[in-house]
C-alpha cells in the first residue's frame, strides 16, 4: 500500500471516530443510556396522589380519566352511566366533568390499599422514553387503547410522579371499577380478587459437567385425575450422597408438607430473587392465577432448595412400605 493510500484510509478511520465520538456526547447529553427504573416491593414513600386514564380509539364512551388526592377528586372527565334508550344525544356523545369533589378517608383507603397491594408488580416507565408528536392539526381518529397511571409519593427527597405500566393481574380492575364509582357514584358492585397464592415450584438442572442431573418439581396433581380436591405431588429426580443409583420418583404429600415449603420459600425470600433464566441456576414458580415466574438463583438459595427437596424426598423414600 502506499504512503498516499495509507494516510486516505487514516483520515476514513479517524473521521468514523470522530462521528461516533460526537455521537455517543450527544446521545449522552439526550439521555439515550440513562438507567431504566426497575420494579420494586417496596414503595417509594407516601402515596399522595393517583392520575389515571384510558382512551379508546375504537369504543365509544369508554373514555376515562381521574386526578385523585387523599382529600379530593381534583378533576375527572368520565362519560355518565345512562340508559341508551332515553337519553338524549347531547347527554350521550359528550362526557361530564368535575373538579375538586370531597371524597372520605375510607374511599381514599380502598383505592389506596389496593394500589399498595399492585405495587410489587408495577414498572415504573423510563422518565426518558421518548414519544411521537403529531404535528399540529393532526389527530387519530381511530386507533388502539391508551392506558396511563401515575402515582405520586411524598418521599424524604420531596414529592415525585412516576408513570407505571398498569400491572397485568385482575385486581387492576378493582382499582379501575373504585375509581369510576368516585367519578360517577352510581352503586356499582366493586370486583374484589384474592392476591395470587404460590400454587406450584420446578427447578433442574441436566448436561452439567461436574454435577449430576436432578429436578424437583412439586405441585398439585392433575384435576383431571383426581378431581377437585387434587393432593400436592413431589415428583424427584435426583442421586443421593453416596450413592451411584440414581432415584426417579413421585410422592403424593400432605397440605402441611407444602404448607411448611411455602414457609420455607418465604424465609429464604424466594420470590424475591432477580427474574430471569438465562444463567444457571434458576427455577420457576407457579401461581394460582396461572401465572409463573422464572427466577435466577443465587448459589446459595439453589444450594438451600436443593437439599429441602433432597431431604424431603429421602423421608418420603424411607416411609414407603
Amino acid at each position: 500500500m502506499t504512503r498516499g493510500r495509507k494516510t486516505a484510509v487514516f483520515s476514513v478511520v479517524g473521521l468514523f471516530l470522530l462521528l461516533a465520538a460526537v455521537g455517543y456526547c450527544f446521545r449522552g447529553h439526550q439521555g439515550g443510556d440513562a438507567p431504566i427504573q426497575k420494579k420494586s416491593a417496596v414503595p417509594p414513600g407516601t402515596l399522595t396522589g393517583v392520575t389515571y386514564s384510558h382512551t379508546s380509539g375504537m369504543v365509544a364512551r369508554a373514555d376515562f380519566a381521574i386526578t385523585l388526592s387523599p382529600e379530593a377528586i381534583l378533576e375527572t372527565s368520565y362519560y355518565p352511566a345512562l340508559d341508551p334508550d332515553t337519553a338524549e344525544d347531547e347527554e350521550w356523545y359528550h362526557p361530564s366533568t368535575k373538579e375538586n369533589v370531597p371524597i372520605t378517608a375510607a374511599q381514599w383507603s380502598d383505592v389506596e390499599q389496593i394500589i399498595l397491594e399492585l405495587y410489587p408488580l408495577m414498572e415504573p416507565i423510563p422518565e426518558n422514553r421518548r414519544e411521537v408528536k403529531l404535528p399540529p392539526g393532526i389527530e387519530v381518529m381511530d386507533g388502539g387503547d391508551s392506558t396511563s397511571l401515575i402515582l405520586t409519593w411524598s418521599t424524604e427527597d420531596g414529592t415525585r410522579s412516576i408513570r407505571y405500566n398498569p400491572p397485568n393481574d385482575r385486581r387492576i380492575h378493582t382499582l379501575i371499577a373504585l375509581l369510576e364509582e368516585l367519578a360517577d357514584p352510581i352503586g356499582r358492585e366493586i370486583p374484589r380478587y384474592a392476591p395470587p397464592e404460590l400454587s406450584g415450584f420446578y427447578m433442574g438442572q441436566s448436561g452439567a459437567l461436574f454435577s449430576k442431573d436432578y429436578s424437583f418439581q412439586f405441585d398439585r396433581g392433575p384435576s383431571v385425575v383426581y378431581g377437585e380436591d387434587a393432593p400436592y405431588i413431589l415428583r424427584a429426580r435426583f442421586t443421593p450422597s453416596g450413592r451411584k443409583q440414581e432415584i426417579w420418583s413421585d410422592w403424593v404429600v400432605s397440605d402441611e408438607e407444602w404448607d411448611a415449603f411455602t414457609a420455607f420459600a418465604e424465609e429464604i425470600r424466594l420470590e424475591e430473587q432477580p427474574d430471569g433464566s438465562s444463567e444457571k441456576p434458576a427455577c420457576t414458580i407457579y401461581y394460582s392465577d396461572g401465572e409463573q415466574q422464572q427466577k435466577k438463583l443465587d448459589q446459595e438459595t439453589a444450594k438451600q432448595l436443593r437439599a429441602y427437596f433432597t431431604e424431603l424426598a429421602l423421608c418420603l423414600l424411607d416411609e414407603q412400605p
